[in-house]
């Protein structure tokens, strides 16, 4: 059951840690990217830090289920937590909407999470993050086999 626990902790929290710098990254406005990044990366570090704290005050417990369950069980409220969030209030991602092709929807999103529907830097942004995804979609390698080609004219240049 601990390893089964540990095991699930640690799958959820390496998502997390790859996923939310990303798209925070993604939804923040570039005069705040990197306050907003170095704050994520911060609350990780803190959450790393409270959790080794809390197993080794958990290792001076007595024997028994307490040393386990109450670092496993102090996990699930902040998960119960972070589910409801993302699930209820978290915009969908505006790139992954352009690059499925629902611009309108992407457009929507957008001045959600921006909070400023009249104005031009808003506007200005979102038509600079469309023209970027369609030039990366124009160039994109859709094969592994394409990888190694494209290496070997590089080398070979």
């Amino acid at each position: 059951m601990f390893l089964a626990g540990r095991v699930l902790a640690g799958v959820a929290v390496g998502g997390l840690v790859a996923t939310v710098p990303i798209y925070l990254s993604e939804i923040s406005a570039p005069s705040q990217r990197g306050l907003i990044g170095g704050i994520s990366g911060c609350g990780i570090s803190f959450g790393a830090m409270m959790s080794n704290w809390v197993g080794m005050a958990c290792g001076y417990a007595p024997y028994g289920p307490v040393q386990w369950r109450l670092p496993l069980g102090l996990q699930v409220p902040w998960g119960v937590v972070l589910f409801i969030g993302l699930a209820t209030f978290m915009p969908n991602s505006p790139r992954q909407l352009i690059r499925h092709g629902k611009v309108d929807q992407a457009r929507e999103e957008f001045t959600r999470i921006r909070r400023d529907l009249e104005s031009h830097e808003v506007h200005d942004e979102f038509v600079l993050m469309r023209s970027q995804i369609e030039f990366e979609m124009e160039r994109e390698i859709k094969s592994v086999k394409e990888i190694f080609l494209l290496f070997r004219h590089r080398v070979l240049a």
